[in-house]
């Protein structure tokens, strides 16, 4: 995780470079949208950020569906073992007991 952490804090950081180099020396770099003029560095940006907003919804999304799995499984065995229990009531004689381990 410390990897990913860095290579991601790396790429944010080449990012930003990238960008302040761009705006630093090609000033007129000016793209013309329907806001108005707009530098590529500031688009450049822009873009980054919204990809990151794409990966983030898309990583949520997938650990609500892991949520949601494990929620399922742990219910199923809650069910799995209060079955094990009520056939242990109603048989107590087919369980076997170690002679050294209290019941």
């Amino acid at each position: 995780m410390k990897v990913l952490s860095a290579l991601a804090f790396a790429i944010v950081l080449g990012v930003a470079a990238v960008a302040w180099v761009l705006y630093a020396l090609q000033p007129g770099l000016l793209i013309g949208t329907p806001w108005g003029l707009v530098h590529l560095s500031l688009l450049w940006v822009g873009a980054f950020g919204l990809g990151l907003a794409v990966m983030g919804l898309y990583v949520l999304t997938g650990w609500m569906q892991a949520q949601a799995a494990l929620r399922q499984r742990n219910l199923e065995l809650r069910q799995l073992r209060a079955e094990l229990e009520a056939l242990r009531k109603q048989h107590p004689e087919e369980t076997p007991v170690i002679p050294d381990r209290p019941a």
